[in-house]
């Protein structure tokens, strides 16, 4: 006679399918012991009728434990969770946007041991200033104008990192009459630091090259017809979490409305290293009203907290004010290095690296989501899955419970709109963990509805191998 199971059914909250709700409550009992390794589990019309489901609901999340190797079914004996040990599976993380590293323990000593001869004591306590010296500045100015050919010493700002600067500018801005228009599926970042400073946001329309000249153009009417005043923010490439790049001639378009509106532009430039050679920036084309943003953190590596805020000349004076007025300044080491990489030609090499693996990764992602139509893969550090709300929180779900971290659905600034899916950035894992997530998230993909039962197949099949 087979025992009954003693464990306790429960369901895990969230807005999640309720099969997948109930196959995340009895993973996390397997973690945490309260299920033990090779017991069994409830029948499935007992499960059904204590929680008071329907019977496919916990057929189906038996299933997806068994697809998870959680549980394995005994014939005419039920279901029985396995001995896989849960806690030492390697967390894959998709969620942190981060370049791949192409830096090795003897460039980085070597760079600081070097640093270390011609650095003295007083210079390393003296208090830094947020334009930084001018041979630092020029420095970069003359770097960054290989991907901004408007970089400009005089304009420029030290920050520490380009969150920060984004930051900076948003706290010089804010005033009531202030409204910042943006992607409709946002960069998380700048909804962050917009409900901190109690800035409204409107989400303006975009295709597969980014926001549409004509949505503006309404939005900017309307934002009019309420006495405020608009300002833009965007990434003209590798749009966070889209990955959507703007073409020259849509930059041009929309350069065009914001200097006949009379529209601020907030240039955040952080991936220009995988734009067109022949790019163009907002900064080229409106400097007089535009904040360009980059960042080292990733253009060269995420331990460097230098980012360069260029803007208008008559602005400098207040984005200082507000940046001694928050008491945070760049990093000063992190200055140093980048300094030093530039006039060694280490920086150019990085980047170059840098953009030579991106290649092959997206080539990668590109390889496994070739069947998937709503894969959105482009040149940067991240790809993303476009598909509804509901199915990207069930994605995200399924891919945690299989030790992959993803980033939070995102969600449209449009009343109504549906639209969402998952950014999956590509830079962090090796290579060889890059490759077993993706292809779990394809396979997940499709499972969960979001495409073609034979790519499933042709998934599981290459996943097995």
């Amino acid at each position: 006679m087979l025992m009954k199971s003693p464990w306790e059914p429960w369901i895990a909250p969230g807005d999640e399918p309720v099969y997948q709700r109930l196959a995340a409550a009895i993973a996390e009992d397997l973690v945490n012991g309260t299920i033990a390794p090779g017991s069994r589990l409830p029948a499935q019309r007992d499960l059904s009728y204590r929680l008071g489901v329907g019977l496919g609901t916990v057929t189906k999340a038996y299933g997806l434990l068994a697809r998870q190797g959680l549980a394995s079914p005994f014939h005419g004996r039920g279901m029985f969770a396995t001995n896989k040990i849960l806690t030492t599976r390697k967390v894959v993380d998709l969620s942190l946007n981060v370049p791949p590293n192409v830096i090795s323990e003897q460039l980085l000593s070597g760079t600081l041991a070097s640093l270390a001869t011609t650095m003295d004591a007083d210079t390393f306590a003296a208090c830094t200033f947020p334009k930084g010296t001018l041979d630092h500045r020029m420095a970069v100015a003359g770097w960054l104008q290989h991907y901004c050919t408007s970089a400009d010493a005089e304009r420029m700002i030290f920050c520490n990192g380009g969150q920060h600067a984004l930051s900076t500018v948003l706290t010089a801005l804010v005033a009531p009459n202030i409204c910042l228009g943006t992607d409709e599926l946002p960069f998380p970042g700048l909804v962050r630091i917009a409900h901190l400073l109690g800035i409204d946001l409107v989400g303006i329309e975009a295709d597969r090259e980014g926001l549409l000249p004509d949505a503006l153009e309404r939005i900017a009417c309307e934002v009019a017809s309420t006495k405020k005043r608009l300002v833009l923010f965007i990434n003209p490439t590798a749009q966070n979490p889209t990955g959507r790049t703007m073409s020259r001639s849509r930059i041009k378009d929309i350069a065009a409305i914001c200097r006949r509106q009379d529209i601020l532009i907030v240039e955040d430039d952080v991936y220009a290293a995988f734009a067109a050679r022949d790019r163009i920036c907002f900064l080229d084309l409106a400097p007089e009203r535009t904040y360009y943003i980059n960042s080292f953190s990733k253009l060269l590596t995420p331990g460097l907290r230098l980012g360069v805020l260029i803007a208008p000349s008559h602005q400098l004076d207040n984005l200082v004010r507000v940046l001694r007025a928050q008491g945070a300044t760049d990093s000063p080491i992190s200055r140093l290095v980048v300094h030093k990489w530039i006039a060694d030609g280490v920086a150019s090499h990085i980047s170059k690296s840098m953009s030579a693996e991106a290649i092959v990764r997206n080539k990668l992602a590109a390889s496994i989501f070739a069947s998937i139509g709503d894969a959105w893969i482009g040149s940067g550090y991240h790809m993303f899955l476009s598909m509804r709300h509901s199915a990207a929180v069930a994605l995200a779900s399924a891919a945690r419970e299989r030790g992959i971290m993803v980033t939070d659905p995102a969600v449209s600034l449009s009343d109504g709109n549906d639209q969402s899916g998952i950014r999956l950035c590509l830079g962090g894992p090796t290579r060889d963990e890059l490759y077993t997530a993706l292809k779990e998230i394809a396979v997940l993909h499709v499972q969960l509805g979001q495409g073609t039962r034979a790519s499933a197949e042709g998934l599981g099949e290459s996943i097995n191998a």
